[in-house]
């Protein structure tokens, strides 16, 4: 072996030894709320991007990886179900298919249809993550960016009138549109035992997406007129979690 190589396997097993992960890393399994928050919960308009979503359930992957004792890398799998308020939305939309579509009629006596399901979203992040240790005890810090997976409520409004033969929908799909995603966080972490860790976590979350919205309207002379609409919607939520985890180092 040749001195070159000798010194470029010497810095080697130097670097190797200083990437040895401290036992400050960890993995965990989380569980929580998720709070919605900014237009993501207003719930007064079904034109301006709003998200009608109450309070929703978390459920999670982290973990981070610590090179020294204070600095590493975070990551983020979570899964959030977000139900909206279906009852204010409902009212709502009727009321701005009165006024977008004035000579469509919607009594009691005309057959509603109405079906509605929830967000849903997947986020996958990776980021910086800072940690200080205090005897049993990490707090952590952490700034992550990714991509997040947002299956918006899908939706079919219809109506029919027999009488004047007039049909109108209006479908939502629940297809997944992806978005650039980020967290930012802190969390306690408690070691008990044996590295097996409690762990409480705040995060808020934000991505935002686009959706298209279809309206078909028969009128009285057969005719369908379809029109398309595209809405922005930005989704944020503060998640709190608590979870089981367990340190590690290699």
């Amino acid at each position: 072996m040749n001195r070159k190589n000798l010194y470029l396997s010497v810095i080697l097993v130097f670097l190797v030894f200083q990437l040895k992960s401290q036992n400050e890393s960890f993995v965990a399994l989380n569980v929580g709320g998720a709070i919605p928050q900014g237009d993501f919960a207003k719930n007064d308009s079904v034109t301006g991007g709003l998200g009608y979503a109450n309070s929703g359930f978390m459920f999670g992957f982290d973990g981070a990886f610590f090179p020294d004792d204070y600095l590493g890398i975070g990551g983020t799998i979570t899964f959030v179900n977000s139900n909206i308020d279906q009852a204010k939305y409902k009212s709502d939309l009727v009321k701005h298919i009165n006024i977008e579509y004035p000579d469509l009629v919607i009594p009691d006596s005309i057959v509603v249809s109405y079906n509605l399901g929830a967000w849903r979203y997947i986020n996958i992040m990776l980021g910086p993550q800072g940690t200080i240790r205090a005897g049993n005890f990490n707090i952590d810090v952490r700034a992550l960016g990714g991509v997040s997976f947002v299956f918006q409520p899908q939706s079919l409004f219809q109506v029919y009138d027999a009488e004047n033969g007039t049909n109108f929908s209006r479908t939502r799909s629940d297809k997944a549109k992806a978005g650039f995603g980020y967290t930012l966080g802190a969390g306690i972490r408690y070691e008990f035992k044996n590295n097996y860790i409690v762990r409480l976590s705040a995060d808020y979350t934000g991505t935002k997406v686009s959706y298209e919205t279809i309206d078909e309207i028969t009128n009285d002379n057969g005719d369908i007129v379809t029109s398309t609409k595209r809405t922005d919607y930005s989704l944020s939520n503060i998640q709190i979690g608590i979870g089981v985890a367990y340190h590690f180092d290699f």
